[in-house]
C-alpha cells in the first residue's frame, strides 16, 4: 500500500487554536487553574509570524501565541508560546529559548514556552537551553509533556478532546508502514465520537482533526468515508452531514493551495522573467498550505530564483 504522508503540525495547531482552554486542562493543569478563563485569551498569530521571521530557525507550524490573564484581576499580558514535535530535533532547545527571547525582544512581554513532544525517541526530553562561561550563564526552563508517556486507557477515560488527538497522533505514528491498519484506527477512534455526548460542533471538528492527520490514500479513505456515511445513517444523525463537511474542506483547501501555487509563480515571473519549469513543479510537491503562504511572502524579498528554489527544496525536506 502506498504510504500517506501525515499530518501532524497542522491538525495540532488548528486543535488548539480551536480548543486552547482545553488544551491547557489536558496538559497543563497547574498552568490552566492560574489563569482566568472569564476574560477571553487572544490568539496572536501575527506577533508569532514577527518572531518567527526575525529568528534564523525553521519555522514549526504547530506554534501558537496567546495572550492571558491571571486570576489576580491585574491585566498582564503574558505570551505562552506553544510548540508541537512530531519529530526528533536537536535543535529544538535552542529554537525554544530564541523565540522565548525574540518574544520579550520584540514587545517587551514575559513568555511562558509549552512543549508537545510528538516523537517515538523516549530518551528525548528537552526541557532547558542554556550558555555560558565562568560564572555568567544564560539559561532558560521549559515544560514539555512526552506524548509516549500517556496510557491508552488512560486516554480513552478522559473526557477531554485532546485526549482523542493524543490518540490519533499516537496510532498514526505506529501505523506509518500499514495504511490498512490506520484506517481501521481511524475508525475506531471516530466511532466512540457519537456516543460520548459531544456537540454537533465538537464531533465534526474531532473527525477533522483525526481525518487530517490520520491521512489515507484514495481507496481507504473512500472506504472510510462509506463507514462514517453508513453509521451517521444508522443513528438517524443525518444533520451532521460529517462527510460533506469533510469534503468541502479538502475542497476549500485544495482551491486555497492551487491559487498559491499560481500567485507564487506569477509574482516570481514578474520580477525575474521566465521562471524554469523545474521551478513549478517541485512547487507543486508542496502540499502545506501554510508554508505555501510563508514561501509567497518570501517571494517579494528573495534575490533571485535560485534562492527562491533553495527555499522551496527546504520546504520539502521537512516533509
Amino acid at each position: 500500500m502506498t504510504e500517506a504522508t501525515a499530518n501532524y503540525d497542522q491538525t495540532w495547531k488548528e486543535a488548539i487554536g480551536q480548543y486552547f482552554e482545553s488544551f491547557l486542562q489536558f496538559f497543563y493543569p497547574k498552568i490552566y487553574e492560574q489563569i482566568d478563563w472569564s476574560k477571553p485569551p487572544i490568539s496572536l498569530d501575527k506577533e508569532l509570524e514577527q518572531i518567527t521571521a526575525s529568528s534564523q530557525t525553521k519555522k514549526r507550524y504547530a506554534d501558537k501565541l496567546f495572550q492571558v490573564w491571571l486570576l489576580n484581576n491585574e491585566i498582564i499580558w503574558i505570551l505562552i508560546h506553544i510548540e508541537v514535535q512530531s519529530q526528533y530535533d536537536k535543535q529544538f532547545p535552542q529554537r525554544m529559548f530564541i523565540y522565548n527571547y525574540r518574544s520579550f525582544d520584540l514587545f517587551n512581554k514575559p513568555v511562558i514556552s509549552l512543549a508537545i513532544l510528538g516523537d517515538e525517541n523516549k530518551s528525548w526530553r528537552p526541557n532547558s537551553y542554556e550558555y555560558g562561561l565562568g560564572d555568567s550563564e544564560v539559561k532558560i526552563k521549559f515544560s514539555t509533556v512526552k506524548l509516549l508517556d500517556y496510557q491508552w486507557e488512560e486516554l480513552a477515560a478522559s473526557n477531554n478532546l485532546f485526549a482523542i488527538i493524543v490518540m490519533a497522533h499516537l496510532k498514526t505514528k505506529v501505523t506509518t508502514k500499514d495504511l490498512t491498519q490506520r484506517e481501521q484506527w481511524k475508525w475506531n477512534l471516530v466511532r466512540p465520537l457519537y456516543q460520548k455526548g459531544l456537540t454537533k460542533f465538537d464531533i465534526i471538528n474531532l473527525v477533522k482533526f483525526i481525518d487530517k492527520m490520520m491521512t489515507l490514500p484514495p481507496p481507504l479513505q473512500l472506504e472510510f468515508n462509506h463507514k462514517l456515511e453508513q453509521y451517521e445513517k444508522e443513528l438517524n444523525m443525518p444533520f451532521l452531514s460529517t462527510i460533506e463537511e469533510l469534503a468541502e474542506e479538502r475542497g476549500q483547501v485544495k482551491g486555497a493551495k492551487e491559487t498559491c501555487q499560481q500567485n507564487i509563480f506569477d509574482l516570481l515571473g514578474n520580477r525575474f522573467g521566465t521562471v524554469p519549469e523545474k521551478l513549478l513543479e517541485t512547487l507543486k510537491e508542496i502540499n502545506d498550505l501554510m508554508a505555501l503562504k510563508q514561501l509567497l511572502v518570501q517571494t517579494i524579498s528573495v534575490n533571485s530564483l535560485d534562492e527562491f528554489q533553495t527555499l522551496i527544496n527546504a520546504v520539502l525536506q521537512q516533509k
